[in-house]
Parts: structure tokens; C-alpha cells; sequence
């Protein structure tokens, strides 16, 4: 499944938030305008998302400099 930069920050965004137990998928969906699946996978995959969008995150900075 493709999970794009944006998908992994509005996840993210939910969950910096504190506002739901992020088990309570439906509702994660609904905060995030993202699909049960995306959610699902973000779970799943979260340390290599988080450390894929990071190191990108990082290697933008560079060339801003």
C-alpha cells in the first residue's frame, strides 16, 4: 500500500493530538480523513514511515540550506 508524506502526517496529527485511543480506528478516520486500511497500515508500519518521512524530512532541509 502507498502511504504518502501527507497520509503519515494527518495520522500523526491525530495522534500528537491525544484526542482518541488510536485502536478506535473509525474514529482515527474520521479525524484523519484517511481510509481504515491506510490507518491500519500506518500501525502496522509506523517506525519505518516515521523513519522514511524523517530521513526526508531531513534530506529537504539540506537543500533549503
Amino acid at each position: 500500500m502507498e502511504i504518502t508524506k501527507d497520509d503519515f502526517l494527518d495520522y500523526e496529527e491525530v495522534r500528537q493530538s491525544g484526542v482518541t485511543n488510536m485502536w478506535n480506528v473509525n474514529l482515527v478516520c474520521e479525524l484523519s480523513g484517511l481510509e481504515d486500511k491506510q490507518v491500519m497500515f500506518i500501525m502496522k508500519n509506523y517506525s519505518k514511515l516515521k523513519n522514511q518521512f524523517v530521513k526526508e524530512e531531513s534530506s529537504e532541509g539540506d537543500k533549503n540550506k
